[in-house]
């Protein structure tokens, strides 16, 4: 039988702050590998970025989950050689810091590779190692931005709008996690040097539109119009269409029948030259019944559509309970938060660390001195 595991006794150092990082480490740290983050005294800078319980913010809470954290100061001699001793045992270490900041402190991985040949070392940065943006920084919303994903993203005040999450970080996070797994996966005869970018992540993400746009030599055409979503009497839903049928039914459930046999809506390209003279109609007549009712005359006629939760709302939904998609847990200390599980995995029950909750422990069964 295949282990739940894969990763026991893999030993991971993880050097990484933010969000991309950390959350590669968080899943190694799933998969079985011991994760021991190395925190500066002051502790990652996302601990600050934005609400959570105990003084601890949400974000750091959840891509930290099953790590162990020790405090060490690398522009000290001693909390660099307690760095240092620890790679020399590690099979990963991950660094998120701009290029050439880790060589300046020693951990790069030329420093690392001399301490220990067999390593595998992942480095996460804005724009990738090498290139004329490599020492530029790249936050989440700037990354959508230089990406392309915020002119695919109009909304219906023809205003380009960034996703608010931090989208790009989380799918670079998941890259990561790929790219040190399948390195390590049937062994490890050399050291490696594994270059993961927030750039590369969101072009991999939307690699069909980059080569739609290519091939066309413009924006792409929206793929299913007239979907989008829609004010209803007491709420919102969305509506989507995939076959040229869903449109007929569409319409149809929502008494706007002429619109099925108007040859200006006749296909999924004409319905984009026309997208203004027809989402008017559709979102007027929306309004004229509840949520529910539509959604119930929608699934009695074939039709695609949902409501829009908040976060709230999706935590009540009895599919979520049913598949364990957010399970309360002990995120830190006394705190108990629903936490997302990760895909194909068990819910994650270990606490995300305080800032150095294990240095003495870890500094001690490796026999070393702060």
């Amino acid at each position: 039988m295949q282990s739940d595991q894969p990763l026991a006794g893999k030993l991971v150092i993880d050097l990484t702050q933010g969000i991309a990082g950390p959350y590669c480490g968080r899943l190694l740290a799933e998969h079985g590998a011991r994760v021991i983050k190395i925190e500066p005294p002051g502790g990652d800078w996302v601990r600050a970025l934005g609400d959570g319980p105990e003084g601890e913010s949400v974000h750091f809470l959840y891509y930290n989950l099953g790590k162990e954290s020790i405090t060490l100061d690398l522009k000290s001699e001693s909390g660099l050689t307690a760095a240092l001793s620890l790679v020399e045992q590690a099979d990963v270490v991950l660094e998120s810091a701009r290029p050439g900041v880790s060589d300046r402190l020693g951990v790069g991985f030329e420093d690392v590779k001399a301490r220990n040949p067999l390593i595998t070392y992942l480095s996460v940065s804005g724009f990738g190692q090498t290139g004329p943006c490599a020492n530029d920084p790249l936050t989440d919303a700037v990354a959508q931005s230089f990406s392309g994903m915020i002119s695919v993203n109009h909304g219906e005040d023809g205003v380009p709008h960034k996703l608010h999450t931090t989208i790009i970080d989380s799918v670079t996070g998941i890259y990561a996690f790929q790219a040190v797994s399948m390195a390590l996966f049937g062994g490890v005869t050399e050291a490696r040097h594994l270059d993961v970018s927030l750039m590369q992540a969101a072009a991999a993400a939307m690699g069909p539109k980059i080569m739609e746009f290519a091939h066309l030599g413009r924006a792409p055409m929206l793929l299913n119009p007239p979907a989008g979503a829609y004010q209803t009497a007491d709420g919102w839903l969305t509506v989507t269409l995939v076959k040229e049928q869903h449109f007929t039914a569409l319409v149809k459930a929502m008494g706007l029948d002429e619109f099925a046999t108007d040859p200006r809506y006749a296909s999924f390209a004409t319905r984009q030259e026309n997208e203004a003279t027809l989402k008017p109609s559709i979102a007027k007549r929306m309004k004229e019944r509840t949520t529910a009712e539509w959604l119930d005359l929608f699934e009695a006629n074939g039709v695609l559509a949902g409501r829009i939760n908040d976060f709230g709302m999706w935590l009540e939904e009895p599919q979520v309970a049913a598949t364990h998609a957010a399970d309360p847990t002990t995120v830190t200390g006394t705190s108990i938060l629903p936490v997302a599980r990760t895909p194909a995995r068990a819910p994650e029950t270990r606490a995300a660390p305080k800032t150095g909750e294990h240095t003495v422990a870890i500094l001690s069964e490796f026999g070393l001195a702060k």
